[in-house]
């Protein structure tokens, strides 16, 4: 078993590196520094691959070029993972706390997922907020695995098998909502998303490098969302409609 681990990364961050380097140094578990995508500043039509009408459709407003560029950093992590013979990815943003018995808790997943091809999955949360409409699999040590058919929106730290990257540059490469809306509709829809309970790593607590504010008008992506008149209902129709996929997955 082989396994490649990415800490996505904007150049500047130099403060975010050094912590979360010294934290996973502790735990000693090797990492790349995989260097994030800077989309901050950035017009839209720069971004070859985004649909803005189709955002405008899904959310109500456009997205931000900051969020473009986080996607992005997602997306290129997964295809270099495709260009290694590793059998699992691991990726993480550097904006990280990284929890008690990491290293042990990690191992033991990934030991567990390679033994156990069955399930069948894509991608693992490890870093949960909490866990939704999610059936248990197996309490590992001081932790459970469990089907997360909800995918929780965190994206913080993430597990990837090769099919779940595969799928993920074949179907996601057209941008059309914020990575973290792409992976819970995704993953809800399919039901092949996993989580862990409790997590491995959480947010640190700092606003994302990467998504930053819309050019220099200090306008974030909540701020940019309470803009919209349409974009509660579209968000409420959305979430809806990936519970109504959750839950078809956990009765059946």
């Amino acid at each position: 078993m082989k396994v490649v681990t990415y800490l996505i990364n904007l150049e500047g961050s130099d403060q975010r590196l050094a912590s979360a380097t010294a934290q996973l140094n502790q735990e000693s578990w090797g990492f790349s520094r995989f260097p994030a995508y800077d989309g901050r500043g950035k017009a839209l039509s720069e971004f070859e691959n985004y649909d803005d009408d189709a955002a405008q459709q899904i959310l109500g407003r456009s997205l931000i070029s900051s969020e473009l560029g986080c996607y992005l950093s997602h997306y290129g992590c997964a295809e270099k993972f495709l260009e290694t013979d590793a059998d699992y990815l691991v990726v993480l943003e550097d904006d990280i706390d990284v929890l008690p018995n990491f290293k042990q808790n990690l191992d033991s997943l990934l030991n567990y997922l390679d033994q156990h091809k069955e399930l069948d999955w894509y991608v693992v949360n490890i870093a949960a907020k909490k866990k939704k409409l999610a059936k248990d699999i197996v309490q590992i040590q001081d932790y459970s695995l469990w089907h997360a058919y909800y995918f929780p929106i965190r994206g913080v730290g993430l597990v990837w098998s090769r099919k779940g990257a595969e799928e993920f540059v074949r179907l996601g490469k057209m941008m059309q909502v914020p990575v973290d809306i792409f992976f819970q509709s995704w993953l809800s829809k399919n039901g092949k998303g996993l989580g862990v309970w409790q997590p491995f790593v959480q947010p640190a607590g700092l606003d994302s490098d990467i998504l930053g504010t819309v050019a220099t008008q200090g306008i974030k992506r909540k701020d940019l969302e309470n803009r919209s008149a349409s974009h509660g209902f579209k968000k409420q129709k959305r979430m809806w409609r990936d519970r109504f996929y959750a839950i078809k997955h956990l009765i059946s």
